[in-house]
């Protein structure tokens, strides 16, 4: 399930991000989005009817995959586990998080800005990891430097990419994927 999920991403090579937003907001996104092709999108816990919604449209869309992100600590995600969507995406990385999804199955996407923080994925073994926030933490040429490096990881970087910049990240031969709130 997860191989077939990250095939789809490196497939549509743009991931939307639903960021904020009361549940109609989020649902007008969505069903744009929906309309315009895209079969991977993400939705963000980043408002309070967020959660709710994403189950609504979750169940009432089952063709589109859809990935929870904003996940900030193991609470959080034990708690949207349970529902069941096709991926999760962290704003960073911690051991008590790794562990979990390792031990469940279930395709956990963290967030990485340096070497330290990579190297913790790669001894957990996760090869797939957020960038985030890429243009704050130096945008392509830090994620370039970072691929001469950690030539074995891909990455899906978030975080002020728009249409303008994302083919910058597409050059680097680690980057399966873009983020952005904006598509």
């Amino acid at each position: 399930m997860s191989v077939d999920i990250i095939k789809l991403i490196e497939k549509q090579k743009t991931i939307p991000i639903i960021g904020k937003g009361n549940s109609l907001e989020i649902t007008n996104k969505f069903n744009r989005l929906v309309s315009e092709k895209y079969s991977v999108i993400e939705i963000t816990l980043r408002s309070d009817e967020a959660l709710e919604t994403a189950i609504r449209l979750k169940d009432q869309n089952p063709n589109i995959n859809i990935g929870l992100g904003s996940i900030k600590s193991l609470p959080m995600l034990e708690e949207v586990f349970e529902f069941k969507f096709d991926f999760y995406i962290s704003p960073g990385i911690n051991q008590k998080m790794l562990q979990f999804s390792k031990e469940n199955n279930i395709l956990f996407i963290p967030g990485v800005s340096t070497c330290s923080e990579i190297l913790t994925a790669i001894e957990n073994d996760f090869k797939l990891l957020k960038f985030f926030h890429a243009e704050q933490n130096g945008g392509s040429n830090s994620l370039k430097f970072l691929d001469e490096i950690f030539n074995e990881i891909s990455f899906i970087p978030t975080g002020g990419i728009h249409r303008e910049n994302m083919d910058s990240y597409f050059a680097i031969n680690n980057v399966i994927a873009v983020g952005s709130t904006s598509f």
